[in-house]
């Protein structure tokens, strides 16, 4: 995705011309007090002895502007009058009261300022008020154009194009900002400045052979902010090993906003580009550590081009990393040949200020055997077995686990296979080394999407799960740390560890004797969900991915429908409790 380059150019124009027939040149400035142009059906009519030579309104000062200039041709003595077409009263549409024209001579010089209308419309200029006059010397015809010298710095400069010097030996340009004068040029693009920013500047062009003909500028200025200089993907700066970066997203843009995000970030905020190059820093394991920001931070990292990104790694919030919230951290393992983007964003489009990004690199370490779901080590009932998430990286088709929506996942995999009829799965790890959780999540399938996910536990240290009524099959188990104590030699923001795993399955008890037990279809879901029970469901509640409450019921009977209509697509948590046990399960409304 390209953004458009962030430079203005604001032209202002003057042409004038001189023949023997003593015509030149007037200029009509129309202006606008709120700085939208003129709106409506409103316009003004320019008349030169008595017959119409422009009519000037909307579509030709239109919104985006507060001035604009428009030349007409007059003979020496030729009466100058104009009528101002109030299409409405000064209010909506056409808000007459804000308009106001200004005319100037040949030589630049005001001969008319009818002001804002205030209580009503601009008034006319009546016969007799302006008698054209025009010089008997050549004025220069030049444009003016102010170019931002963004992204170098916040100043600007002036292109002043000389179209025509007429029978002049030369003209001089000069400005009021004390830039020494350019004398003897003939027609041509000249730049002077640079300027600071906000700085007012006038350029004047004299007549070499008589200093009476000169030609102005009205006040010319370039008072934007720019942007970052790694704004855009296409601009990304390098990010060494061991490098400290620090910036400030207020003024950034959103660049590739179509890219995958994962790990609880996406693209979706005014970001900034950084690429670490790992054919020339090297292969490893490499930290980016946000935590010193000074805002609501999120990260990501990509291979590929723009507009071709491919998704490598996230980071919303990493609190076991930064103590807190609300910054990021994260690391993936580069392989010493790709090029990898960085993209430092905000929680969302308003979230927005300064960061400041370490970059550490290590030695990679291998993952696990089992990193993937496709290499899940297989689990025999009963028996405890040994693992560890140390060098574990995150599938990034894969999505967050419901109870770890914005932590850092570092997992790996395990199967189990129950038989026998409808079995309660109990899942439990145990600590055995640096970091402090082993988190469980159990899926139906390799998919590692929140829809194929059955329950999950991040409630810190070792986990007990327990999912009940599986039908005969295999089942997915996923472990990941988010922990706080670091597993060497990964850097100091790794925080894996190693840790037992157990599961054992038991048959589940007749759904008859079963008093807390609870059915619920369809899911997908269109309009109702309908729960049933062998005991009064005493409350339901609806929450959003978001963690807010969308639906509240308290129905006391045993078996009671859930209305889904207003609710928009996509996933949410049901929260049913009987007999003072409370149960959550997903759903996915269509």
């Amino acid at each position: 995705m390209k953004k458009i380059t962030f430079i203005l150019l604001a032209v202002m124009t003057f042409v004038f011309s001189f023949s023997a027939k003593a015509q030149c040149d007037y200029t009509i400035q129309l202006s606008d007090s709120w700085g939208d142009g003129w709106n409506g059906a409103s316009s003004v009519e320019v008349l030169v002895e008595g017959a119409v030579v422009l009519t000037l309104g909307n579509s030709d000062f239109g919104a985006g502007t507060d001035s604009a200039l428009f030349t007409f041709t007059v003979n020496a003595g030729d009466d100058v009058t104009t009528v101002f077409n109030v299409a409405a009263a000064d209010g909506a549409p056409d808000y007459a009261a804000e308009c106001g024209y200004r005319i100037f001579d040949a030589l630049s010089a005001e001969v008319a300022n009818v002001n804002y209308g205030l209580a009503g419309p601009p008034a006319n200029i009546t016969t007799g008020t302006i008698t054209a006059t025009c010089p008997a010397c050549s004025v220069p015809s030049s444009t003016y154009n102010v170019v931002s010298n963004c992204p170098v710095d916040d100043g600007f400069s002036i292109e002043v194009v000389i179209a025509d010097i007429g029978t002049a030996s030369g003209v001089t340009i000069t400005d009021d900002q004390g830039t020494p004068a350019s004398a003897g040029l003939t027609a041509g693009t000249y730049s002077f400045g640079s300027y600071l920013n906000a700085t007012d500047v006038v350029i004047t062009v004299t007549n070499d052979d008589d200093g009476a003909c000169t030609t102005s500028s009205s006040t010319l200025t370039f008072a934007a902010v720019c942007p970052p200089l790694n704004d855009d993907f296409a601009n990304a700066l390098p990010a060494l090993c061991g490098g400290n970066y620090t910036g400030d997203t207020t003024n950034a843009t959103l660049d590739e906003g179509t890219a995958d995000g994962g790990g609880g970030a996406d693209v979706d905020a005014p970001n900034v580009w950084y690429s670490y190059d790992s054919a020339a820093e090297g292969a490893g394991d490499i930290t980016l550590n946000l935590c010193p920001s000074a805002y609501d931070t999120s990260l990501l990292v990509y291979t590929g081009t723009s507009g071709a990104l491919t998704f490598v790694a996230g980071n919303d919030d990493n609190n076991a990393a930064c103590g807190g919230c609300c910054q990021s951290s994260l690391t993936f393992t580069a392989n010493g040949t790709d090029t990898y983007y960085i993209a430092i964003e905000g929680y969302n489009a308003g979230s927005v200020g300064v960061y400041d990004m370490t970059v550490t690199c290590v030695a990679a370490t291998p993952p696990p055997a089992n990193d993937v779901c496709a290499s899940a080590e297989a689990l025999a009932l009963t028996v405890t077995t040994a693992g560890t998430t140390v060098g574990a990286t995150q599938t990034g088709s894969q999505e967050q686990p419901t109870c770890d929506l914005f932590g850092v996942i570092a997992d790996v995999w395990y199967s189990v296979t129950v038989s026998g009829g409808l079995n309660d799965l109990n899942i439990v790890t145990v600590i055995t080394g640096d970091s402090d959780q082993a988190n469980v999540a159990v899926y139906t399938s390799c998919s590692g999407l929140q829809a194929d996910q059955l329950g999950c536990s991040d409630a810190n240290g070792g986990e007990t799960l327990t999912v009940t009524g599986l039908v005969d099959g295999t089942y997915y188990v996923r472990v990941w740390s988010d922990g706080n104590a670091p597993a060497p030699p990964t850097s100091s923001d790794r925080t894996e560890g190693t840790f037992n795993i157990t599961a054992d399955a038991t048959l589940s008890v007749n759904s008859l004797e079963n008093e807390n037990a609870f059915t619920y279809f369809p899911n997908p879901v269109k309009n109702e969900l309908q729960l049933n029970a062998q005991k009064e469901i005493q409350n339901v509640i609806v929450y959003n991915m978001l963690g807010q409450q969308v639906v509240k019921m308290t129905p006391n009977t045993v078996e009671t429908a859930i209305d889904m209509n207003g609710l928009s697509q996509g996933a949410y948590f049901v929260q049913v409790t009987i007999g003072g046990i409370t149960e959550t399960v997903r759903i996915v409304k269509k």
